[in-house]
């Protein structure tokens, strides 16, 4: 019986143990990070005259066949992202004086050069890619060369056209242009 007793005691203390060993714990704590923001940047051309383009840069008065101008244009990377620019086309926006908006799609309608060397009808210019501008970098200057050719003749005298330089930009990581 003695033995049985000791049994028994023993079998209740490891037991006992047993029930403490499984509520044994492991010291633990957290913190919770706040206030983290994610802000994304911005892409936005600026150039002179406060526009995505600029109203009225190019107005120019009394050409004639042969006569070349140019004009300096500053793009400025007013966002906070670097990014690629192009001149997506060049678009009528108000008819000449002729019912063929001749000085526009004419065969000796207006050209246009970024170089000097390699000319553009006005209405056949797509997707001119001037390379980039960084955050660092601000601004880029590009020259602007417009000449109405020798070849044009009197149907030419007269005429008016307003046109619109429609540019685009992209991020500099975006291998094309549409993604």
């Amino acid at each position: 019986m003695k033995k049985r007793l000791v049994l028994i005691m023993i079998l209740i203390g490891l037991l006992a143990f047993g029930i403490g060993m499984g509520t044994y714990a492991w010291f633990t704590s957290s913190v919770t990070s706040t206030n983290n923001v994610f802000k994304t940047g911005t892409l936005k051309i600026k150039n002179p005259g406060n526009g995505v383009f600029a109203s009225g840069i190019l107005n120019v008065n009394n050409i004639y066949p042969g006569w070349i101008g140019q004009k300096d244009i500053t793009i400025t990377n007013a966002g906070t992202l670097d990014f690629k620019f192009k001149l997506y086309n060049i678009t009528l926006k108000s008819p000449d004086n002729s019912s063929d908006n001749i000085l526009y799609s004419g065969e000796y309608g207006l050209r246009v050069s970024f170089d000097n060397k390699t000319w553009y009808k006005v209405n056949e210019i797509k997707n001119y890619e001037f390379g980039e501008i960084t955050t660092d970098q601000g601004t880029k200057t590009i020259t602007v060369y417009y000449k109405l050719p020798k070849a044009a003749g009197n149907d030419y005298q007269g005429k008016s056209v307003t046109l619109e330089f429609n540019f685009v930009a992209t991020q500099t990581e975006n291998k094309g242009w549409s993604e």
